[in-house]
């Protein structure tokens, strides 16, 4: 599952973000520091199940946080609304997976 984190996560980071200036470098460095803890996470290194859903709880909120700044950062066009609809997806997808396993 946090495959497709990653993948998402990257994906929005490689289309780019902000209008310029300042402002693109704060979207740039917020987008690579974000995308540096999502990679730190490794739920399936932990070794209990109250571990590993905190794990992906932590992800879930770090991909949510992601979703902001990429919504905040992003130009206007084609691209921004279909970026930020696969990241909806992908929060959704995590989610589900999250409450799913976490319920026990």
């Amino acid at each position: 599952m946090f495959k497709i984190l990653r993948a998402a996560a990257l994906a929005a980071a490689l289309f780019g973000v902000g209008a310029g200036g300042a402002v693109a470098d704060e979207c740039s460095e917020m987008v690579g520091n974000l995308k540096k803890l999502i990679d730190g996470i490794e739920p399936d290194k932990a070794k209990s199940e109250p571990a590993k859903c905190a794990a992906y709880g932590e992800g879930l909120g770090l991909m949510r946080t992601f979703r902001v700044v990429t919504d905040e950062c992003l130009p206007e066009g084609d691209k921004r609304i279909q970026t930020l609809a696969d990241l909806d997806r992908t929060v959704r997808r995590l989610q589900t997976e999250v409450d799913k396993m976490c319920r026990r």
